[in-house]
């Protein structure tokens, strides 16, 4: 827990990152999301086995149809927002591993996504100058889907921590699992997302 505390105190906390507009595509192609964000990680807190992190994140994140002579048709849903998301994470006395949660706190506006949720965190290592975690989303979030409608999903991602060129580098890695609202059983989703790659200036 010390080198992961001692990584955040002076790589992480404090930063803020930026990710270039990327575009993802959901229900086949029927959607296509464009996403842009600002992030900035603060309020570090810390004992001898444990910690938390605040993710401050500024959002514009748009859906459309996918249009017939353009990739992008009509506005669905506008998602942008201000968000907190909060990383607490504590050292285990049976095993020695660090597991915890990331959760969502509060957000601008109404119908966000995140609301209400909460993953677990585990893997938590540093490597050859990384610090990498992995993410298991519980229960499930709504995705949009055609025609305003909702479809129930979760998230597995891999969040990495890396300094290059002197400079903070974040990414998330995540795969989309379709989930089955009566049996919590997940399978693979359609949905596809790009890496996100956030970069301090």
């Amino acid at each position: 827990m010390k080198g992961i505390i001692e990584y955040l105190e002076a790589r992480v906390d404090g930063k803020t990152l930026y990710t270039k507009e990327l575009v993802y595509s959901l229900e086949g192609g029927a959607l296509q999301g464009v996403y842009s964000d600002q992030i900035s990680f603060s309020n570090l807190k810390y004992s001898k086995t444990g910690l938390q992190l605040d993710m401050f994140l500024v959002s514009n994140e748009r859906i459309y149809t996918s249009g017939a002579k353009t990739p992008l048709g009509e506005l669905q849903k506008d998602f942008s927002a201000v968000s907190l998301f909060r990383y607490e994470l504590a050292q285990r006395k049976s095993t020695g591993g660090i597991t915890g949660l990331f959760r969502f706190v509060s957000a601008s506006g109404k119908g966000i996504p995140a609301e209400a949720v909460v993953s677990g965190i585990h893997g938590v290592h540093i490597q050859n100058g990384t610090l990498s975690l992995r993410e298991d989303q519980a229960l499930y979030r709504d995705q949009l889907a055609p025609g305003g409608s909702y479809k129930p999903v979760a998230f597995k991602a891999e969040h990495r921590f890396f300094v290059q060129d002197g400079k903070l580098h974040y990414e998330y890695e995540g795969e989309s699992l379709d989930v089955d609202a009566a049996s919590l059983r997940r399978k693979p989703s359609a949905d596809s997302f790009p890496p996100f790659a956030s970069i301090e200036k």
